[in-house]
């Protein structure tokens, strides 16, 4: 098919025979809507690629801490310490406090709509979050604030000296032979593995 040129004043047209009128527009509709396809995907691969903020990650990791306590109540972020660099190619270590709310785990309530319990239990977590492409991977540790309970502590028993004989007054003499045997008998046996 060779294209002819008509001559309208100045203006010259060119028109490819057999071709259809209104395959051009197609062809431009067309090509729209594979450019807004391909935009459309780079956008969605590059929200999954994102990197996560600090908080982000703190929020992912209180939401998965909450999720295994099922009819407790829910603990809310109470402090964050972000770490001093931030590598996306590396372990993220977290570091944060939270603290129990008012709310039960349901799965409508989120912690960040309720209030603290007055003297509700506080927790020091630890932990690292990883990311590599399409996969996360997160361990935490949350452990109590131990700091809160020295309070708690009545007394103390500070004779540590106890001497056996003294341990055992109260036992019946058949009871001692018994216990005194079974030491020895295991003593002997992990003497016996050297």
């Amino acid at each position: 098919m060779s294209p002819a040129v008509l001559g309208q004043g100045s203006l010259n047209i060119i028109y490819i025979k057999g071709a259809k009128s209104g395959s051009v527009s197609e062809t431009m509709a067309g090509l729209w809507k594979t450019f807004v396809l391909v935009v459309a995907l780079a956008v969605v691969s590059c929200e999954a690629l994102r990197q996560l903020r600090y908080e982000e990650i703190v929020d992912r990791a209180i939401e998965a801490y909450n999720q295994g306590r099922q009819g407790r109540p829910l603990f809310r972020l109470l402090s964050a310490t972000p770490p001093s660099s931030q590598n996306p190619a590396t372990n993220i270590p977290l570091q944060f406090r939270i603290k129990e709310t008012e709310c039960t785990s349901t799965q409508e309530r989120q912690p960040k709509d309720c209030d603290f319990l007055e003297d509700g239990e506080e927790r020091n977590c630890t932990g690292k979050f990883f990311r590599r492409r399409q996969s996360t991977s997160l361990t935490l540790t949350c452990d109590r604030d131990c700091s809160r309970e020295d309070t708690q502590v009545t007394g103390f028993n500070d004779k540590q000296d106890v001497s056996e004989k003294e341990k055992f007054e109260d036992v019946p003499p058949h009871i001692r032979n018994i216990y005194e045997d079974a030491k020895y008998d295991i003593i002997g046996n992990i003497l016996k593995n050297f």
